[in-house]
Parts: C-alpha cells; sequence; structure tokens
C-alpha cells in the first residue's frame, strides 16, 4: 500500500504540455501510462513532504477502513431494496456511462467550436482510461472477496475483485477533470463531487465493495483525473460560459448543456 500511495503522488507532477486533440490522445496516454507504471522506481518520485502529508494519511485512513469494514458493512439494513436503489445509482459510474459522458462532452465541444468542452471530454477519457488501469491491476494483485462473496469475510487473495473500486476510481476521475475545467463555475465542481461521492456510497449500499475498496478506488480516481489535468490543460482555453450538466434518468444518465 505505501508503494501505491508513492506511485499516486508521483503522477500529479506537471508536465509541459501539447495540444490536446483526438488525434493525439493515443500517443499521450501511452506516454502517461508510462510514466505512472515507472514512478515507484524513480528517486524523484519519493520526498519527506509527500509522504508525510499524503501518503501517511492514506496509508492509515486505509488501514483503518480495512479493519472496520465488516462492522460497517453489518450497520447496513442489507434489505434487497438498498441493494436494487444502489445499484441504479451505481450504474452513473459505470464505465460505458461514464466514456459516454465525456465523448458526449468532447463531440458539443466539437460541433460548437467550445474547445473547453473539447479539452474536458478528451481529458476526461484519458483519466478514465488511467484509473482503470491502475484498478485492474491492482484488482489482480489482491483478489480481495466482495461483501457477498463466500463467508462475507472480505479476504484479500480468495480471487475476488473488489479492491479497489472500479465505478469510484472512474467516477472520481471524471470529475475531477470536470470540476477543474469548470472551476469558475462553482456548479460544476458541487455537481461533479456529488455526483461522484453518489456512486461511491452506491457501491456500498449495493454490497459490491468495502468501504476501504471505495474509499481507495476514489482516491486513484481523483489523483489520475487531477494528474491528467494538471499535465495536458490548455491555459489558452479560458472565457467559455457553457456548462455540462448530468442527470439520472430511466435506465442510466443524461447529459445536458446550459449555454
Amino acid at each position: 500500500m505505501h508503494k501505491v500511495g508513492l506511485l499516486m503522488i508521483a503522477c500529479l507532477v506537471p508536465a509541459a504540455g501539447e495540444e490536446v486533440t483526438l488525434k493525439t490522445l493515443p500517443k499521450r496516454f501511452v506516454g502517461d501510462e508510462g510514466r505512472i507504471l515507472s514512478s515507484p522506481f524513480r528517486k524523484s518520485s519519493y520526498s519527506a513532504e509527500s509522504v508525510t502529508r499524503s501518503v501517511i494519511p492514506f496509508v492509515v485512513i486505509s488501514g483503518g477502513l480495512i479493519a472496520g469494514d465488516r462492522k460497517i458493512n453489518e450497520s447496513l439494513p442489507g434489505t434487497l431494496d438498498q441493494r436494487n436503489w444502489s445499484g441504479r445509482v451505481s450504474q452513473l459510474g459505470a464505465w460505458y456511462s461514464l466514456t459516454g459522458i465525456s465523448g458526449g462532452t468532447y463531440l458539443v465541444g466539437k460541433f460548437t467550436g467550445n474547445g473547453r468542452a473539447q479539452e474536458a471530454g478528451l481529458l476526461a477519457m484519458e483519466a478514465l482510461g488511467h484509473a482503470q488501469v491502475s484498478v485492474f491491476a491492482l484488482k489482480q494483485l489482491t483478489n480481495r472477496e466482495r461483501p457477498l462473496d463466500h463467508d462475507h469475510r472480505g479476504g484479500f487473495w480468495e480471487g475476488g475483485t473488489a479492491f479497489p473500486s472500479g465505478h469510484s476510481a472512474g467516477a472520481f476521475a471524471v470529475a475531477t477533470v470536470f470540476a477543474n475545467e469548470y472551476r469558475h463555475q462553482r456548479a460544476v465542481p458541487i455537481l461533479a463531487y456529488s455526483l461522484a461521492s453518489a456512486v461511491s456510497l452506491s457501491r456500498i449500499g449495493a454490497q459490491k465493495h468495502w468501504a476501504s475498496d471505495v474509499f481507495v478506488g476514489s482516491t486513484i480516481g481523483y489523483l489520475m483525473g487531477r494528474a491528467t489535468f494538471k499535465r495536458h490543460h490548455q491555459d489558452s482555453l479560458r472565457g467559455s460560459r457553457s456548462m455540462p450538466q448530468v442527470g439520472m434518468v430511466r435506465g442510466g444518465a443524461a447529459l445536458s448543456w446550459k449555454f
């Protein structure tokens, strides 16, 4: 867990940006992914400040939640209605929903000549991809059982896929890009992080994940979204007044724009 925290902190180092376009997306993604994977082995990734301010709190909170996961899960009603409603909310954090929101934002920007929307959509897709790669790797390494698996103990290295939560990681990765891209429009960060939090909590309510799965997944998503935005955001895109709005509809999520 210590190395995982250091890896995510290392991702925050900004780099000189290049033009953010659909054509350059594959090259950017592969380059960034290489830096993410190699960061634990670079001396520059380690500093006393980052360990004290970020890694130690992350490890302590994660460890505390892992220790209390079963009690948190047992405190919930555990009814069928709880699982069903939570499952519906969590669909907003599914990869296809988040890809649709990000891709839809890019297309709106492309057809309206809105450079900020184009960048938000592309960077959100990049951050989502990075988050899912990291989540997949950790799932294979930890093999943790889900709350409804076998003996309901949430054991690690038991062949499960619970740790960390992919829905939480994806939701916070996309939310963080939008929150930073539209940080001067107060409603967007509030809406983005509220929806991401709702998705994360719904994974606990649906009994698909433990609280620690959600916390670690959310942290990964936030850091991937922040790192992607910091590395590639173009300051010249200031001034757009259009604002994305996301809501739940029957069967999934809906994306609309306010101009």
